[in-house]
């Protein structure tokens, strides 16, 4: 299977965190990756929060690269804003 397969049959996850906002796993994903949250009702910031807080590190593996990750961690206090531990540990 391939990365980008894996990370299509993952994007739900995504959607989940941010349905009540009309956005989908792909637009969520898109975001993340661009930092681009003009044409939504959530910021980029808004948006990369609660994907850190409520998705399992395993689950953003599958969907992200080990360098997303790290851009999308970027300007981000972990060890304050991050509860998980195991997300913490990862992002240090």
């Amino acid at each position: 299977m391939t990365s980008s397969s894996l990370r299509d049959e993952n994007l739900h996850h995504l959607g989940k965190i941010c349905r009540e906002y009309c956005m989908d796993g792909s637009e969520v994903y898109g975001v993340l990756i661009s930092r681009d949250d003009e044409k939504f009702p959530l910021s980029y910031e808004t948006i990369k929060y609660m994907v850190l807080k409520n998705i399992s590190l395993e689950i953003m593996k599958k969907i992200f690269t080990q360098e997303e990750l790290k851009n999308i961690a970027q300007d981000t206090n972990i060890k304050k804003n991050i509860y998980n531990r195991r997300v913490k540990k990862y992002f240090k």
